[in-house]
């Protein structure tokens, strides 16, 4: 018996709806006729792939790993049908990418509309998160393609990697913060910091604030809390004495320039780059080409700019 396309899309509806009967509501099909390809398929993999509790379902760990498969194999499907239609000329379907904080706020906003104003049948899905989560979506195939934060420690194994312009981080603080004014990293000690990445403590230092203390000699910072979202991380160092090393733009964001400021210190911070990365071995829909080329284009006259 042979694993169908039918039966991953089974599958990851009730992983996703938490029941069978919720699965089957969702798909327009027979429950009975869910639950037999559920059965079919759990034969194929030898184990169960659900645990049925009161309340539902919960995957097993076998489940687990057979959901990461199937959402990449159900989503290179839906690329490839979109795939065919853009290259017949039917400029539908949609494109997922992800992106960091610096191209959002400078690139993003003009090539949206632009490209929305040529393509209106194309819908875009945005994610966000840390460069290093990004990039594992890209590899996953949940995304199309990101533009992300990638330093020399990034790996970039089997990923295309087009660098368009150096990031420029700084430390981050409310107006008024009683250190706005000091000019060495070694002054902030013994500072609260928020950090957007989780560290891990067992390796290398994990992002580019845990690397600028070692880097200058000085002990681990004090983080007291790690966020995925920017804006969680911004509404709290706004909000009280704690520090964020964040892109520089935020402090001349207009939703944030009258709460937020930067602290001048005199050291180097990590250098990194903003980058367009995609699969090297999986090319982009139409689609998803044509906004890739303009978020590139766009990124590289502004950075041209600013040069001059």
């Amino acid at each position: 018996m042979n694993l169908t396309l039918l039966q991953l899309r089974i599958f990851s509806a009730i992983a996703g709806h938490g029941s069978v009967r919720s699965a089957a509501r969702a798909l327009g099909i027979a429950q009975s006729g869910v639950t037999q390809q559920l059965h079919n398929l759990e034969q194929i993999a030898g184990a169960p792939l659900f645990n049925r509790t009161n309340r539902g379902v919960i995957l097993t760990s076998v489940g687990e790993r057979l959901l990461l498969r199937a959402s990449s194999i159900l989503g290179e499907c839906t690329r490839a049908e979109h795939e065919i239609r853009q290259l017949q000329g039917d400029m539908s379907g949609t494109i997922s990418f992800g992106i960091a904080t610096e191209p959002l706020i400078r690139t993003l906003p003009l090539v949206l509309s632009d490209f929305h104003s040529r393509f209106p049948l194309v819908e875009t899905h945005l994610m966000s998160g840390t460069s290093r989560k990004m990039i594992s979506w890209v590899r996953k195939g949940s995304l199309d393609f990101a533009i992300a934060l990638v330093t020399d420690q990034t790996d970039t194994t089997d990923l295309s990697v087009s660098p368009l312009y150096p990031s420029k981080p700084a430390v981050i603080c409310r107006k008024g913060h009683p250190l706005q004014d000091k000019k060495s990293i070694s002054d902030l000690v013994d500072c609260f910091w928020i950090s957007t990445r989780q560290p891990d403590l067992s390796e290398s230092p994990a992002n580019r604030l845990i690397d600028l203390f070692s880097r200058n000699a000085l002990p681990m910072p004090k983080i007291v809390a790690t966020t995925e979202a920017l804006f969680d991380t911004l509404h709290l160092v706004a909000q009280g004495d704690y520090l964020s090393l964040e892109p520089f733009i935020v402090t001349e964001h207009s939703f944030f320039k009258n709460a937020l400021t930067h602290i001048p210190i005199r050291e180097s911070i990590q250098v990194a780059n903003i980058c367009l990365i995609h699969r090297s071995a999986v090319p982009l829909t139409p689609a998803a080409q044509k906004i890739f080329a303009m978020l590139a284009s766009h990124a590289r006259t502004f950075s041209r700019k600013n040069r001059n």
